[in-house]
């Protein structure tokens, strides 16, 4: 006969997630809309900051998502046709105006770690390319003229937060 005492405990802790996306309005998000009237070249450079802060106890790593652009009326989103990256490569790659995303994550440790996105768009008044400068400036500056009051350019981003 065999007599046999098992005892276990089992100690677990759970990690709190908390973080948080402050906009320049002091506004929590993790979804941002960028709206401008007009672009065109030489135009000041538009920026937005989002800052990231890290209350929880795990490291983060920050990432964000295109959901959709629109160009002079011309809107480009997520789904069958593209994928964020399909998204970023356009911008990056069709045009003489540059969207720029620059996320600064190093700091990001738990409880007290900091963060930031910094969103820019920018069209140089000599991009390197005339032609695409011309055809481009000619475009917005009729798309301005023929719809006063809507936006020339909108996008639509996902900022996500990343434990890890």
């Amino acid at each position: 006969m065999y007599a046999t005492e098992v005892s276990t405990s089992m100690e677990a802790h759970i990690t709190s997630w908390n973080v948080e996306f402050v906009g320049g309005d002091g506004e929590i998000i993790t979804k941002i809309e960028i709206d401008l009237d007009r672009i065109y070249p030489g135009m000041e450079t538009y920026e937005e900051n989002i800052n990231v802060y890290n209350k929880g106890e795990s490291r983060v790593t920050l990432d964000y998502e295109f959901e959709s652009i629109t160009i002079l009326g011309e809107t480009f989103e997520v789904g069958e046709d593209y994928t964020s990256e399909d998204l970023e490569n356009k911008i990056k790659n069709d045009y003489p105006f540059k969207i720029n995303v620059v996320k600064e994550d190093e700091n990001m440790v738990g409880e007290t770690g900091q963060g930031m996105f910094r969103i820019t768009v920018e069209w140089p008044f000599e991009s390197g390319n005339d032609e695409l400068d011309t055809e481009w400036g000619n475009k917005a500056y009729e798309y301005y003229s023929l719809n006063p009051g809507k936006e020339s350019l909108h996008i639509e981003m996902k900022l996500i937060a990343v434990q890890g």
